[in-house]
């Protein structure tokens, strides 16, 4: 069966097969992945796909879609997840959580509610008390004013819904707003706080704090490597060096393989100028303007595989082996999913 956001191609099968194969533990656990139906998602306005590059690239994937993906992306690999839904403006928060739940229902998957920064504190409990969900995924999108990225943390996950959360001990996994992201001064000081107001919440800062280029990992990281309440996850960072930073600042035990799955199914590979990163990519896009030779693009690979692949790197140059490994890409998060899981009983 196909899959509607990528075919595999003798490219993908060789780089899997030297650079990934070798390396990557037979269980794998992916700690940051959307999940959501068609109906769930209105149309994107095209400023909104010009705006956000993702938004053209994918925006939902059902369980099955999921399911056939991995099955091809990771053969020989049991796989496991953290599901949450697709946080965009135009997204049915309600049916998208629920559809979640109804996926994860009798499996050794969890998810995150999706959350609305208006919403009730009562109402965030409620959610939680649900089977198999174990936390909350806020975002910036989903506040009904939204005007961009420059807020507060606070202002998408507000105190109310910290205090539920860090009643139960529950996971959060942040998106950090702001330009400046991970090296932002008022970032860190937002991260330490939650730290310090609700230390029973499980604190993943989603991206490697969004450091897809080296200066954020650089600067920020350093701020909160003493800390080992917070954990990382490396969903949709594709530069070694930043995964290399990730691994001396804070360690593998802190470091937890994500996805993004469905958006990092585009083809192609970055390359980096400052801050900036630029998709390189074959698709199809309105934006995708910096183009290389069709017989330099007929070699792209997967975004995922490159990320991967990043991660595998900076790994081995590091002198890290096996045990690391195995610890990113499942055994980090697994224990603490089942341990939420099985402390849900007193939620």
């Amino acid at each position: 069966m196909g899959h509607p956001y990528f075919e595999l191609r003798e490219v993908d099968r060789r780089f899997w097969a030297e650079r990934i194969d070798p390396f990557v533990p037979g269980r794998i656990f992916d700690a940051h992945r959307h999940i959501a139906e068609p109906g769930h998602i209105a149309p994107i306005p095209p400023q909104d796909r010009l705006s956000n590059w993702a938004f053209e690239v994918a925006h939902h994937e059902t369980f099955e879609q999921a399911e056939n993906g991995y099955s091809q992306l990771f053969p020989g690999r049991a796989v496991s997840y953290l599901a949450f839904g697709f946080p965009s403006q135009g997204c049915r928060v309600e049916e998208n959580n629920a559809y979640v739940a109804q996926g994860v229902a009798n499996t050794d998957r969890a998810m995150l509610v999706m959350t609305r920064p208006d919403w009730p504190a009562n109402k965030v409990q409620e959610l939680l008390r649900q089977p198999r969900v174990i936390g909350i995924k806020p975002y910036h999108e989903l506040m009904p004013d939204f005007a961009g990225e420059e807020v507060s943390v606070f202002d998408f996950c507000p105190p109310e819904h910290l205090e539920v959360l860090n009643a139960v001990g529950g996971w959060l996994t942040l998106h950090l707003p702001r330009k400046e992201r991970l090296a932002d001064p008022a970032n860190l000081a937002e991260v330490r706080e939650i730290r310090c107001r609700y230390p029973r919440v499980v604190l993943v800062v989603a991206h490697l704090g969004r450091s897809y280029a080296g200066r954020y990992a650089r600067e920020g990281l350093p701020a909160l490597c003493e800390d080992e309440g917070i954990l990382f996850d490396t969903s949709a960072v594709l530069n070694p060096a930043v995964h290399a930073v990730a691994l001396d600042r804070v360690g593998p035990e802190r470091l937890l393989f994500g996805s993004d799955f469905p958006i990092l199914y585009m083809r192609g590979r970055r390359r980096w100028e400052g801050d900036r990163y630029i998709n390189l990519t074959s698709g199809d896009y309105s934006w995708n303007r910096d183009r290389e030779p069709p017989e330099v693009e007929a070699t792209y690979t997967l975004y995922i595989y490159e990320a991967i692949a990043a991660c595998i790197d900076a790994c081995r140059q590091l002198g890290f082996g096996e045990v690391e490994l195995q610890a990113i890409f499942h055994d980090n998060a697994r224990r603490i999913v089942d341990r939420l899981l099985a402390e849900k009983v007193n939620w």
